[in-house]
């Protein structure tokens, strides 16, 4: 469905890529380490598709098992590995904390291929791969030109992206079968719950009779369960943006940032590709952006060149013509893609798709304080050795100190007694070779004193100073942390993934994170997945990268922690945040008003210096103040 998957697959016979078939080979170690747990489950991504217009054709909840609709369970491989009519929760070694499917009428049953059970315990010659499907009997339509198969499932496949097959197939005379993707591209290892949608026009448009069959192959452990089958009537006129691509600056390795600094922003550029879902020809289309922001409205408005047609069930891809260049101060914003033709779309909200950003004071992240999964150099070949290292690129188009990197680190025990080093490392992109890329600059900032990560850091973020605080010039840069040791003792470094950030990174040569692996032959590789790493300016430098609009001062200071802020006039005061002096949020006072002082109790906060910001309009004036 995304067209950019097949780039990624065509890049990876270059040696400077990590892609998950050449290095999620370690099976026994992959799985162990992502075995579920309670707390990741809180995580497991939701997928949900607003339902289309039209009937409903054909509808399976397995209340009768698979008797009512003749359906049938095949191992392929003759080990007895069934799909399953079942109320039960999956099991085995690497899903005993996984639920059962919390599907729409999972209560009277569902289709369950319970794969880690099947291997457990671990059979004497290995992990059996899956080889079972699960038919459908013939199932009766009225005939339609555009067909769509909706059902619940929930998800999870070991260990290579490259090789696994999830598949529904479709087939008008039960012979001949067309397979589409039921893993909707994911990756290895990452569980889900979601109303899945296929359209199988292609096979099923104007038949009166079809199959279907679900087919789990070349993947050993984990679970597939699936209910509430529907086979509905598709609408004639529908758009749907299947792929967004985004990305900050011209530099090819800049990527999208979920926060970036008001110092820092540099012209946004949009592009979708859209697909044409219904059954009719679309006609005379194009692509808009609108840039909002709550407090102050529409900010851009842009579109792309027509395209005078695209044929039912295939897509184009747009650009939006000028960037959007941030001059609104700090705030968070929104850029809303729709996909516009000459007819209304039967669903116009898959038309529309939204980006969201936030100007910040002194946070760069590829985030959303959401992690989606894990990560670690050890998910790679040779990245579970000491020594192996993982980071993200990010631009400074300024110069500017830098304060400290954050992380986020996963609630796994893997992490607990992990040593790690924090540094920043140059990107030199006219290097010839990815190695030299970071390797001839070389380290530019770094804490010399490994960290422990304890329990208390498990399922939180942790804020590393840099010693010395740096200046760095403008230029790319890798935020890095390094697995320092813990491998001897079976401990493995695993931080957040931002799985939901991913699609709105490039692809092909494009990458915006990379991943060092201390093995035999050390090198660095780029990869796909996105690890929640943050790189945080140092505060101080900031009091000229807006032009002040007012003046302020704070009385008394020094003080116990009661502070008030005096303004020179009359300012509409938005907000008033306190750092430390490593640059971390630990105060923040939403003020919405017009006033001329403002009064401050910082005495919770122990002894020592501090900055507080005052924000107004985009705006904003730092003071230090010392508590003693």
């Amino acid at each position: 469905m995304k067209k950019k998957y097949v780039l990624f697959a065509l890049m990876c016979s270059s040696s400077a890529i990590f892609a998950q078939q050449n290095s999620l080979s370690r099976y026994q170690e992959e799985m162990v380490e992502d075995a579920v747990s309670p707390e990741e489950l809180k995580s497991i991504q939701s997928i949900n598709r607003v339902k289309a217009a039209g009937d409903t054709l054909f509808y399976e909840d397995f209340s009768n098992g698979f008797t009512a609709n003749g359906w049938t369970s095949f191992d392929a491989g003759l080990n007895n590995f069934n799909w399953l009519y079942t109320t039960q929760a999956p099991g085995g070694q690497y899903a005993s904390n996984v639920p059962a499917i919390q599907s729409t009428t999972g209560s009277n049953g569902f289709a369950s291929l319970p794969s880690s059970f099947y291997n457990t315990p671990t059979p004497v010659a290995g992990w059996v791969n899956m080889d079972a499907l699960l038919t459908s009997g013939p199932i009766a339509i009225n005939p339609t030109g555009n067909v769509l198969v909706r059902w619940q499932q929930s998800q999870r496949f070991c260990c290579s992206s490259s090789t696994a097959r999830l598949e529904l197939s479709v087939s008008s005379d039960g012979l001949n079968w067309v397979a589409f993707d039921a893993r909707f591209g994911r990756g290895a290892n990452t569980a889900v719950f979601e109303n899945a949608e296929i359209n199988i026009s292609s096979v099923a448009a104007n038949q009166d009779t079809i199959y279907l069959r679900w087919y789990q192959g070349e993947t050993r452990n984990y679970y597939w369960m699936i209910d509430d089958i529907a086979i509905l009537e598709g609408p004639g006129n529908q758009l749907e943006i299947t792929e967004v691509f985004t990305t900050f600056g011209t530099d090819q390795y800049e990527g999208f940032y979920a926060q970036v600094p008001v110092g820092q922003t540099k012209p946004l550029s949009f592009g979708a590709t859209v697909r044409n879902t219904g059954g009719f020809d679309a006609t005379n289309i194009d692509l808009e952006v609108n840039v909002t922001n709550a407090q102050l409205g529409q900010l851009f408005n842009d579109s792309s060149s027509n395209t005078l047609i695209i044929p039912a069930l295939l897509d184009d891809t747009f650009n939006i013509t000028n960037a959007y260049t941030n001059t609104d101060g700090m705030g968070t914003y929104a850029g809303t893609l729709t996909a516009r033709s000459d007819s209304t779309s039967g669903d116009p909200a898959r038309e529309n798709y939204t980006i969201n950003w936030t100007i910040t004071d002194s946070v760069f992240a590829k985030d959303y304080d959401n992690a989606g999964g894990s990560i670690g150099p050890g998910s790679y070949v040779g990245g579970d050795n000491d020594g192996s290292r993982i980071g993200t690129k990010y631009n400074l188009s300024a110069g500017h100190l830098v304060g400290s990197l954050s992380y986020y680190i996963t609630n796994t025990s893997d992490n607990v007694g992990v040593e790690i080093k924090s540094s920043i490392w140059g990107f030199d992109t006219t290097q010839a070779s990815l190695n030299d890329m970071v390797n001839v600059p070389g380290i530019k900032a770094q804490n010399p004193i490994p960290y422990i990560i304890q329990q208390a850091d498990l399922g939180t973020w942790i804020t590393i100073p840099m010693l010395p605080i740096v200046s760095l010039p403008a230029g790319m840069y890798v935020a890095v942390i390094e697995q320092s040791a813990g491998n001897a003792n079976n401990q493995e470094l695993r931080i957040g993934r931002a799985t939901d950030i991913e699609e709105l990174q490039p692809y092909g040569n494009n990458f915006s994170s990379m991943v060092y692996a201390n093995d035999a032959t050390p090198a660095w590789g780029n990869i796909f997945a996105q690890p929640m790493i943050r790189l945080n300016l140092y505060m101080p430098t900031g009091l000229n990268e807006n032009v002040k609009a007012f003046e302020s001062s704070i009385v008394p200071n020094p003080s116990n922690g009661l502070f008030t802020i005096r303004l020179n006039k009359q300012t509409a005061i938005s907000s008033i945040q306190v750092y430390n002096l490593i640059g971390k949020q630990l105060r923040t006072l939403s003020i919405g008003e017009v006033t001329q002082q403002i009064d401050m109790n910082l005495a919770g906060l122990d002894k020592g210096v501090y900055f507080v910001q005052i924000n107004s309009k985009g705006r904003r004036v730092v003071e230090k103040v010392v508590i003693r």
